[in-house]
């Protein structure tokens, strides 16, 4: 794993994505208090929220809202309904623990093999699946996003504005070209801007998250201790990421080293460990294993996957998360003898939903959409009902040709999880099975506003207007909507993509 995590690492990217200019700086600010930015042995104060009076709550609100739509249009964006599912059931079981319950979290994924989070404005927290396929067990993961929620409860964006006062922007926006320029494979040219962007100052900057960094770790391993994992999840995957910096010498990528792992920092957080006081620590979570072997199963060429798990079945047979993941790259493979091979492999009645979604994704693409379904009926009675298994059985029934099926669940559901844009999804899907036109564009609409693509919502306002069998309450809500969002539009939206 050591080596792996080396070999991941190689690829430790700052700027995975081409963000607005008007916003860039601003983002690169925000990726620089990622996993690896250094921190010294100093006692830091709590510095509160002094620096509202530079960007307002509601101001970093739609800055992060503004970085998230182009996100969500960049390929690396991994719509995964269980892997998403995932780290925000872990991050709100982490969000849970704090005294302060003001802030709001959501996490996603993001296809980059490289070791690497980060927070956003607004609360937006991103994880790399490489640093979910490197994670050793939960806390360790656990770890890393208590790290990136504390840059959030403790307003170091904000904080890092204000300090700046405008001094660090020419350098950062100096780094940014080198990165962007790096991710386009134009690696001297890359190099060449990060020493200029270096010699403009960077040492400024480096000193300042200094204490971002230091303060995140501090209030991180509170959070984990609250929530009951091992604290020193923290510390063994930052002491494993330094041990792999010497790997890379010359060859490091920029984020290592302008930020190196130093010891001071690791001594510090291990001097805190000793003084939490130790709690009983959960037992390792069996969706933290079916979510990395997942990863696992989509890293790579289908074929290659699987005889990695097979080979790694032979050694462990009865391993379910072995057995998922052999099944996971069975269905990207999409050979139906493999897929019977990968469903034949997992476990019925299985451990947790995960397994059963995954199973009835391979009866459907076998088309056994009666098989699927009620494999999907009975996960939802033994484990409740969770977003990926609604989502999951709305798409089998209109695969099924049962639309009106899928309209009744997931209508129930959004009433439990309202304007959750993946379920808004499925039901505009059903409700254009059904020949509902009009309702069909207004509720697709619905689900572009909650991603802040309120052009592409006011495009389907109007489709809605024109299908001609929307009633008088259906047109009504058009209307309202469309008044309402050109009123309320937020101007950070209106923003033009920098392609």
């Amino acid at each position: 794993m050591d080596q792996e995590l080396c070999n991941q690492g190689r690829y430790h990217s700052l700027m995975p994505f081409k963000l607005t200019n008007a916003i860039l700086p601003l983002c690169l600010t925000i990726l620089l208090m990622g996993v690896g930015a250094p921190g010294q042995a100093v006692e830091l104060p709590d510095l509160g929220d002094v620096s509202r009076v530079t960007l307002s709550e509601a101001r970093e609100s739609a800055i992060g809202r503004e970085v998230m739509r182009q996100i969500r249009q960049e390929r690396a964006f991994l719509d995964d309904p269980e892997i998403n599912d995932y780290l925000n059931r872990l991050g709100d079981r982490l969000a849970a623990s704090q005294s302060n319950p003001g802030y709001s979290f959501q996490f996603f994924a993001v296809s980059d093999p490289s070791i690497n989070a980060f927070a956003l404005p607004g609360g937006f927290i991103g994880v790399h699946t490489g640093l979910i396929a490197a994670a050793r067990n939960e806390s360790e993961l656990a770890g890393v996003l208590a790290h990136e929620m504390a840059h959030v409860t403790q307003n170091h964006i904000a904080r890092m504005v204000d300090g700046q006062r405008g001094r660090a922007w020419q350098t950062l926006a100096a780094l940014a070209v080198a990165l962007l320029a790096a991710r386009s494979d134009q690696g001297e040219l890359g190099q060449a801007a990060v020493v200029t962007a270096q010699a403009l100052g960077m040492q400024n900057q480096l000193d300042f998250t200094r204490e971002h960094e230091k303060e995140a770790d501090r209030v991180g391993l509170r959070i984990l201790s609250d929530a009951s994992f091992d604290p020193g999840g923290m510390a063994s995957f930052f002491e494993r990421l330094q041990a792999q910096g010497r790997h890379y010498d010359h060859a490091a990528p920029a984020y290592l080293r302008t930020h190196p792992l130093t010891h001071e920092r690791i001594a510090d957080i291990q001097d805190r460990l000793s003084g939490l006081t130790k709690r009983p620590g959960r037992d390792e979570s069996l969706d933290f294993r079916l979510v990395q072997a997942k990863v696992n199963a989509l890293s790579g060429d289908p074929e290659s996957a699987q005889r990695r798990f097979q080979a790694d079945l032979q050694q462990r047979p009865d391993d379910v998360a072995t057995r998922y993941g052999l099944a996971a790259a069975a269905l990207r493979a999409g050979n139906n003898d493999q897929i019977r091979t990968g469903l034949a492999a997992l476990p019925d009645p299985a451990p947790s939903y995960m397994v059963d979604a995954l199973a009835a994704r391979l009866m459907f693409t076998m088309g056994n959409y009666p098989g699927g379904l009620k494999r999907l009926q009975e996960a939802m009675r033994r484990h409740g009902e969770t977003l990926p298994l609604v989502d999951a059985y709305a798409r089998g029934a209109i695969l099924a040709g049962q639309p009106a099926q899928a309209r009744q669940r997931l209508t129930d559901a959004l009433r439990v999880w309202p304007g959750e844009v993946a379920l808004l999804d499925r039901l505009s899907e059903a409700n254009f099975a059904l020949g509902r036109q009009a309702e069909g564009h207004l509720i697709k609409a619905e689900a572009l506003y909650g991603r802040d693509l309120v052009a592409a919502a006011l495009e389907q306002l109007d489709l809605a207007r024109k299908a001609g069998d929307g009633d008088y309450y259906t047109l009504s809500i058009v209307d309202a909507r469309m008044r309402a969002w050109r009123q309320s539009l937020p101007p950070v939206t209106e923003a033009k993509v920098s392609r």
